[in-house]
């Protein structure tokens, strides 16, 4: 969802002092008398796009593909099924009005910057018209993860441990290529014909370089990290938004709710989650730690992507056997699990509390805990400071009215 939009004027970075930016700059637009000119409107400002997706008006979509049915709409614009007509091959076409250009551009700016990866969706071709921009994507056949998640209610913990580490080997990806989503809920979340995890709707995403701050509201009420809401913030809104997503998938439900959007900011602010309450007793201790560790409103003490994967929850759900798994699982005896040793001194930052620790003797939670601590030999670090967030430097980034027209109140 967009926020509302803040008093202060977007800042380029540039205005800053002088660094020199890690990331590929944008290639000045060609001339407007040069003869392989695109055309005016958004496609003479791609100059970061590759000829793939630099149309322009010369060719119109119609002329490339065949426009099929809806599969999605929102709030700014839908998503139908098209065909190429040389080929057969089938896209996903998103239709967005000519009112947000700015918006597309960077959105297609950021999709082409992080082209090549298998966790983000290819974006192949951009064309406009009179009144529509259409980028053209790929197919993801298995639909949205929130669709998903609305059939089955919730994840067993092996399954939400793969689609939590898709996810991180993505926003790894996209952090250390500078771009922050900013957006990450089950409706952005892809799923292909196999199951895999693909990162979709890079409109209210941001790139930064080294020691750049964010400032605006940006992102979806039941989603949005409370730093958000208070001041700048970094890359790390998006392990915060992973985190509420790994509660909705363990147990179907938002972790911060309320009857109103201050209501929803309020808990987001302040409640604190009782890992020792009835709905945890069928989550394992592990489960319960990374969670805890991801919604850390501490920015410095929250996991970073690559803390996460590495993480025995993940690492035991997504490299041990599936058989083996099932097969402990239903061990007579009763199994209950060390205390993993994080780190030879407790950390401020832990954010289990003791009583969460009751339900570790739970046959199977016990039994998933010990054989995570047996098979992993990882021990969590102090989490690092961001490196794309710094005091040093501050971007004022655009605002969106997403958050305050557009108040979730499911997922």
């Amino acid at each position: 969802m967009r926020l509302p939009p803040a008093s202060a004027p977007a800042a380029s970075p540039s205005r800053g002092p002088r660094r020199r930016s890690p990331l590929p700059p944008m290639r000045a637009p060609p001339p407007p008398a040069a003869p392989d000119s695109p055309g005016r409107g958004l496609k003479r400002k791609l100059g970061c796009i590759d000829s793939a997706t630099r149309m322009g008006r010369k060719k119109r979509l119609e002329s490339e593909y065949e426009l099929g049915a809806e599969i999605g709409q929102g709030k700014f614009g839908s998503v139908r099924i098209c065909r190429a007509k040389v080929g057969g091959d089938e896209f996903a076409c998103k239709e967005l009005p000519k009112n947000g250009e700015e918006t597309v551009h960077r959105e297609v700016e950021i999709m082409q910057h992080l082209s090549g990866h298998p966790g983000v969706v290819t974006l192949r071709a951009v064309f406009e018209d009179a009144d529509k921009f259409y980028l053209v994507m790929e197919l993801c056949s298995g639909g949205r993860l929130l669709d998903e998640i609305a059939r089955e209610g919730k994840f067993s913990e092996q399954r939400a441990a793969i689609v939590i580490k898709d996810l991180m080997a993505v926003l790894k990806y996209c952090h250390e290529m500078g771009v922050v989503h900013r957006d990450v809920k089950p409706e952005n979340i892809l799923l292909t014909k196999a199951g895999k995890v693909k990162l979709a709707d890079f409109g209210l995403a941001a790139r930064v370089t080294n020691g750049q701050k964010m400032f605006g509201v940006a992102g979806s009420p039941a989603y949005v990290a409370p730093e958000v809401l208070s001041g700048s913030y970094s890359e790390k809104v998006d392990i915060w938004g992973a985190g509420v997503l790994l509660h909705v998938l363990l147990l179907g439900s938002l972790p911060f709710q309320g009857g109103s959007l201050d209501a929803v900011f309020e808990s987001i602010k302040t409640l604190e989650l009782d890992f020792s309450s009835t709905p945890w007793e069928s989550i394992s201790v592990l489960g319960r730690d990374l969670i805890g560790r991801m919604l850390n409103r501490d920015v410095s003490c929250r996991m970073t992507a690559d803390e996460v994967l590495s993480h025995p929850w993940v690492v035991f759900y997504t490299e041990c056997p599936l058989k083996v798994v099932a097969a402990n699982l239903c061990l007579p005896n009763k199994v209950i699990a060390p205390k993993i040793p994080w780190d030879r001194h407790k950390s401020e930052c832990d954010s289990v509390s003791d009583a969460s620790q009751r339900s570790e003797d739970q046959d199977e939670c016990g039994i998933v805990d010990a054989l995570a601590a047996a098979i992993t030999r990882v021990r969590i670090s102090e989490p690092k400071r961001s490196r794309l967030c710094s005091p040093a430097i501050t971007i004022q980034q655009e605002c969106s009215s997403n958050l305050k027209n557009n108040l979730c109140t499911a997922f």
